[in-house]
């Protein structure tokens, strides 16, 4: 029997390594990239979920007095801060990404401007919307 007859079929100790050493390299780009783009969606769907709501609240503010409040800058921060005036909405965020809110009203109360930042991102911006309903969503998370 020659040689090669004998020989068992089968990969090498070689083989299988360089295989596990290929696959622990993709591995490690395409793990992270994925968590981020998991974060991403989560953030973005938070923020325009609360978006909404609060601009609902504004909305049911100005249906009932006339304006969206007194001119003013209104602030809803990741850490429980929330605005120390009756007059801005009452407005509690949700989910798990935890954002700020600004709420900076203009024109004597007719109308406002809002901005949602990501602090874990150093306060990026994530959207902006404003009283004609228009939600704007920032280059940084819109890829």
């Amino acid at each position: 029997m020659s040689s090669q007859a004998k020989r068992t079929k089968g990969f090498s100790l070689i083989e299988l390594l360089l295989v596990l050493a290929i696959l622990g390299i993709i591995s490690a780009i395409a793990i992270p990239s994925f968590l981020g783009q998991r974060r991403r969606a989560r953030v973005i769907g938070d923020a325009r979920s609360n978006a909404n709501v609060l601009m609902m609240a504004l909305e049911s503010r100005k249906a009932e007095t006339g304006i969206y409040g007194t001119a003013g800058t209104y602030l809803w921060k990741s850490d429980g801060t929330r605005p120390s005036t009756d007059l801005a909405p009452t407005f509690i965020p949700k989910g798990s990404s935890q954002m700020n809110f600004s709420v900076e009203v203009l024109a004597g109360g007719i109308t406002y401007n809002m901005t949602i930042t990501d602090p874990v991102l150093g306060d990026a911006q994530v959207l902006t919307a404003n009283q004609s309903g228009a939600i704007t969503l920032n280059t940084v998370y819109n890829k």
